[in-house]
């Protein structure tokens, strides 16, 4: 840089031709990207919709499904045939206790 601050180009690099087309180009090129990235994100959404929505998924579900209540257990085994943590069936913890 020099003494100015304004690098090599100096401060009117600004007004040059070269650097207003090469301004207008890369910002087109970026709104261009923007443009497809965006496409491309709504059609990758509507295509996993669809593969959810798919027979193929639908079976995968379910074989997850099923192995995890084998390793979890059932709707037999919900949360209420658990024991409680604190050993008093359904009375709470006081709100003081010692350690």
């Amino acid at each position: 840089m020099d003494s100015a601050g304004q690098g090599s180009w100096g401060p009117g690099a600004s007004a040059l031709p070269s650097y207003k087309r090469t301004q207008e180009t890369l910002s087109q090129a970026g709104q261009k990207t923007s443009a497809a990235l965006s496409t491309m994100g709504s059609a990758i959404s509507r295509k996993l919709g669809d593969m959810r929505n798919s027979a193929t998924f639908k079976s995968l579900e379910d074989r997850v499904g099923t192995i995890k209540s084998k390793v979890v257990g059932g709707k037999e085994n919900d949360s209420d045939s658990f024991p409680s943590p604190t050993g008093s069936g359904d009375k709470p913890l006081p709100d003081h206790v010692p350690f």
